[in-house]
């Protein structure tokens, strides 16, 4: 009785984790497909438009790491 139990309690754990795993996969790509890609975009944009004045160098500098961050958050 115990082997059994502790075989249904193995086979649901290694399901939960597949299905985890899954759900954790289709939200990376909504992510980065819905939210970090246009995001990330606007914010290369704004470090070009920063990065043509000499002042502005380093906010650009800072702009273009923020959207590396953003198009891949969970690396």
């Amino acid at each position: 009785m115990l082997l059994a139990v502790c075989l249904v309690f193995l086979v649901l754990a290694m399901l939960m984790g597949f299905f985890f795993g899954l759900g954790m996969l289709i939200f990376k790509l909504l992510y980065t497909l819905c939210i970090g890609l246009p995001i990330a975009i606007c914010l290369v944009v704004l470090g070009i438009v920063f990065c043509i004045t000499v002042i502005g160098i380093p906010i650009g500098s800072m702009l273009f790491r923020v959207a590396g961050f953003v198009l891949v958050p969970y690396r």
